[in-house]
């Protein structure tokens, strides 16, 4: 963000921004924290309120993670989640019922879009961009993360908090 845009900002009578801070740019591998990224999100939140605007950090995510074409989640734990299988309503259940949800879009696994790769594997973002983020959630591989969140599977609950309170503890005084 420019020193022009944060005065267009204060022109146009902004004084509350949400600034997202993902945690897959904070935690760069299991328990590392990156301080030269979280610097510069301080410096950003010092020069907002310096033109008397506030800042609400926001740990934003989309889809939950790069494997399902979003963004959040470390891509290390995502795949240590996706790994052990991936499924929609449950390992037993969606040889019945995918056939039926991928009649109406849904449950479609993102291998199945047949997207390009980057070279950690990741789908292009450019080949996510066709479509709307929003069917993504139900594939297989984002309900699948969701899940795991939900249920603390793989204590990804638990690193999320580690994260979150790393960077909160960080930018606490700003």
């Amino acid at each position: 963000m420019t020193d022009k845009d944060i005065q267009d900002l204060k022109d146009w009578g902004f004084n509350f921004v949400r600034l997202g801070v993902m945690w897959e740019a904070v935690e760069t591998a299991p328990g590392v924290y990156n301080e030269t990224y979280l610097d510069e999100v301080d410096k950003l939140i010092t020069r907002l309120g310096n033109q008397g605007i506030y800042t609400l950090v926001d740990a934003h995510q989309d889809v939950l993670a790069r494997q399902v074409c979003g963004e959040g989640m470390p891509n290390f734990y995502a795949r240590d989640v996706i790994e052990n299988g991936a499924y929609c309503v449950s390992s037993m259940a969606d040889p019945i019922i995918g056939p039926i949800m991928r009649l109406f879009g849904a449950c479609k696994s993102i291998e199945d879009y047949g997207f390009r790769k980057d070279a950690d594997g990741l789908p292009m973002i450019e080949d996510c961009q066709k479509n709307s983020f929003f069917i993504y959630y139900t594939s297989p591989e984002a309900l699948t993360l969701f899940r795991a969140f939900w249920y603390n599977d793989f204590g990804i609950q638990d690193k999320y908090v580690d994260f979150w309170a790393y960077t909160a503890k960080k930018l606490s005084a700003n």
